[in-house]
């Protein structure tokens, strides 16, 4: 749990009931805000539709900004583990170059399939606390990138490496949620087109 989860949240729940009651608190919120926006959505709301007592809620989060870092959270962590396994698995340069092309499609396939999350990822970006969130993410699974790359690119500065790839992550949730908004055959067209500028700049690394 990093620093600003620390702050988010009031205490981790140990006791199974605890967890169900804070995974139910979550699971709520990430439906109506999903549905709705961020803005759209009251604490209180929140507690109606989970038919629990608002003091429940704030047994475990302070506001309901503290909520949707927990949603995203979890999505960052599931997202960096799959790319810890990735990491581990890449044999090569060109694996890993295949691999992040790869992860672009299936990044792209998750927001398709489970439309509320590009909802939710627009309530992280209008907030400039949790914003910082998506950046962070970003820069770890740059690292996690980077350090794997500078193993294939004994030439390349380190810092060369990590300029663009952060730029390439960062960029790749822009570039989906923009696509979500097009007709799926120009969305199509405009994901490859993007993948093709990052096989360009990957390619461009010495």
């Amino acid at each position: 749990m990093t620093a600003n989860n620390t702050e988010a949240s009031r205490r981790t729940p140990t006791q199974k009931r605890s967890k169900e009651r804070y995974e139910l608190v979550v699971n709520t919120a990430k439906q109506l805000i999903g549905e709705r926006g961020n803005d759209s959505v009251s604490m209180r709301e929140i507690a109606k539709q989970a038919n629990i007592p608002i003091s429940s809620i704030y047994q475990y989060f302070p506001d309901k900004n503290a909520i949707l870092e927990a949603i995203m959270q979890s999505y960052f962590e599931e997202i960096r583990q799959g790319l810890r396994h990735f990491v581990d698995c890449c044999q090569c340069r060109e694996d890993l170059k295949k691999g992040i092309i790869q992860g672009i499609d299936l990044f792209y396939a998750t927001f398709k399939q489970e439309p509320t999350l590009a909802i939710l990822w627009a309530g992280l970006q209008a907030n400039p606390k949790l914003k910082e969130l998506d950046a962070q993410d970003s820069r770890e699974n740059a690292g996690l990138l980077t350090d794997k790359l500078c193993c294939f690119s004994k030439n390349s500065s380190s810092n060369e490496i990590y300029n663009a790839v952060l730029l390439l992550l960062h960029s790749a949730g822009m570039t989906v949620r923009l696509a979500l908004d097009m007709e799926p055959a120009q969305a199509d067209r405009f994901i490859d087109e993007y993948k093709a500028l990052a096989l360009l700049r990957l390619d461009a690394l010495p």
